[in-house]
């Protein structure tokens, strides 16, 4: 594994499928033994539904704010989520911008 340097310029986010409005880059892909890391981009207003990953996941809030399972958390909150967690997040009145890291590729299970 080589050192990574992802400035806010250079994210270089992508559509996570065609049309949506979620934008994502993936830093660390989580396999051969490295952490899986991604960047997102969301919306004002966004809702993530209810959902769980195999991994315990910490998400790092970098700029807007989020309501997850009814906690408000500003640029600068750190979340830790327990694997198979169930929660949503809900952005803010402005876009958010966050990052998440596991300690390796987590399954997905949701929306619920």
């Amino acid at each position: 594994m080589t050192v990574s340097i992802v400035r806010p310029a250079e994210r270089g986010l992508e559509p996570v499928k065609p049309d949506s409005p979620v934008q994502l880059r993936v830093v660390a892909d989580g396999l051969d033994g490295e952490p899986y890391v991604h960047l997102t981009e969301v919306p004002a207003g966004h809702h993530i539904a209810t959902h769980s990953h195999s991994e315990t996941e910490v998400t790092i809030i970098l700029s807007g704010s989020a309501r997850v399972d009814g906690a408000e958390c500003p640029a600068g909150t750190v979340i830790v989520i327990p694997a198979n967690q169930s929660y949503a997040l809900d952005a803010g009145d402005e876009p958010l911008t966050f990052v998440v890291v596991r300690p390796r590729k987590a399954s997905y299970d949701g929306p619920k």
